[in-house]
């Protein structure tokens, strides 16, 4: 195999891409629903476990998982109906479809936080912080248990994944149902944003924990405290210089570039390092782009940021959500149908009841606004996914392998599930709140 090994990944780009447009228009133009519902559909119907496989099944690039590197640059991201969501660097090789992936989802959050209303954003900051940490609480408890009920007899590890899978928010996700419903800077939505920034920061804590004790059978406290402090110190840092020295951040960093009409361009350059460097604190790169973000939304050059970088975010953004869907395996759902089914439910609940009480108490919302935060922090995306494929690297985290099987399939449904129903939950919240707003005019 040559050269054209690398053309067919542009196929599959293009094919991914189209897929994508098409279910969005249909989603928005004839089903009435946001796009990413659309394009997270397409995704399961091109994926290598439908159309796909039955199209290309002899083509281990073009609508597949193929990696790249690695010793015979090896085809192996589906090892027995088992899909592992993660960068695989070395001797398995890496995904080039997961890269492009990483970079939509980047640019994504970036947009978004450039979006953002910075002073709002600042003032939601209490309120935000006590919905994470409420929608932590509950649904990693539910996750322990009934993954415990189910099976009693599996390791520990496996109980506390499950709960860690219901943990974490898709701030990807939620960031792009808000911009679709243009509910990006109401009081609502920044607290949203606010929540889901610190509770991906907790995700990435309580994922630690729990891989330590699968991988070692102890908890390393030094490693927990250091990831917590760091992130929420990285975090509260680059938000602060973007606020108090955004004159600086204009003068220094885009004016030199405005003559030449490429400060835009070379505000999300800036927005892709980073992405990077809060990777080096153990953060996610989203986390990074999201503050970068909010960084040049202080700026004066904000609205020419926006104009110019948001066809490219979408571009790239349809892209993510068609290949999160692409990792969906109906079969594999089907084996773990009931443990998913209560699971979904209870993620569902976990993250409104835990979220919607200190936004309504603390924050001082009314119902439906506390609704709407409940709500929308609801979707897990690839967060879930993230998770559970960490478990499937550790040997015997998750049990046997007919354990293991079910239990990442039950991950996927409900990082699946609660990306779908999230938009149509919201939307006679949104229809709610408007009209209250209309009659107040």
């Amino acid at each position: 195999m040559g050269i054209e090994i690398y053309f067919k990944f542009i196929l599959g780009f293009a094919l991914i891409l189209i897929a994508a447009r098409i279910g969005g228009e249909v989603a928005e133009r004839y089903l009435k629903q946001p796009a990413v519902i659309g394009e997270l559909v397409a995704g399961i119907i091109i994926s290598p476990f439908a159309l796909g496989g039955l199209i290309f099944s002899h083509d281990p690039i073009i609508l597949n998982f193929a990696l790249i590197g690695g010793e015979g640059a090896a085809f192996g991201a589906i090892e027995e109906n088992v899909f592992r969501p993660l960068i695989h660097i070395g001797e398995q090789g890496f995904s080039v479809m997961e890269v492009i992936s990483e970079i939509a989802v980047i640019v994504l959050l970036f947009v978004a936080g450039v979006q953002t209303d910075v002073r709002s954003f600042m003032r939601q900051g209490k309120t935000g912080t006590l919905v994470a940490f409420g929608g932590v609480i509950l649904p990693f408890v539910f996750g322990y248990f009934i993954t415990r009920a189910f099976y009693p007899e599996g390791p520990s590890s496996a109980w506390l994944f499950m709960g860690a899978v219901l943990v974490a928010t898709s701030i990807g996700i939620t960031v792009r149902i808000l911009m679709d419903m243009g509910r990006l800077n109401t009081r609502a939505g920044t607290t949203i944003l606010v929540a889901a920034v610190i509770d991906d920061i907790i995700g990435i804590v309580v994922l630690s924990v729990v891989a330590s004790m699968a991988a070692t059978g102890a908890v390393e406290g030094l490693q927990i405290a250091r990831i917590t402090l760091v992130g929420f110190a990285v975090w509260i840092a680059l938000l602060i210089v973007g606020v108090r020295f955004n004159k600086y951040i204009s003068i220094i960093l885009l004016n030199p570039f405005k003559r030449s009409g490429t400060m835009p361009i070379v505000a999300i350059l800036i927005g892709f390092l980073i992405a990077y460097l809060v990777t080096l604190a153990d953060l996610h790169p989203v986390v990074g782009a999201y503050v970068a973000g909010l960084m040049f939304a202080a700026c004066r050059e904000k609205e020419e940021i926006v104009e110019k970088t948001r066809p490219i975010m979408l571009f790239l953004a349809p892209f993510f959500f068609c290949y999160l869907g692409m990792q969906v395996d109906v079969p594999l759902l089907a084996s773990a149908a009931l443990i998913a089914f209560i699971l979904i439910v209870l993620a569902a609940i976990g993250k409104v009841i835990g979220c919607y009480l200190p936004a309504k108490f603390v924050g001082r919302m009314s119902n439906n606004e506390a609704m709407i935060v409940g709500v929308g922090m609801v979707p897990r995306g690839e967060v879930g996914l993230i998770i559970a494929g960490v478990a499937l690297l550790i040997p015997g985290a998750l049990g046997n392998d007919e354990m293991a099987r079910k239990l990442f399939g039950a991950a996927v449904a409900v990082s699946l599930f609660t990306t779908i129903i999230t938009p149509t939950m919201l939307k006679p919240f949104f229809k709610r709140d408007s009209s209250k707003s209309a009659v107040k005019a």
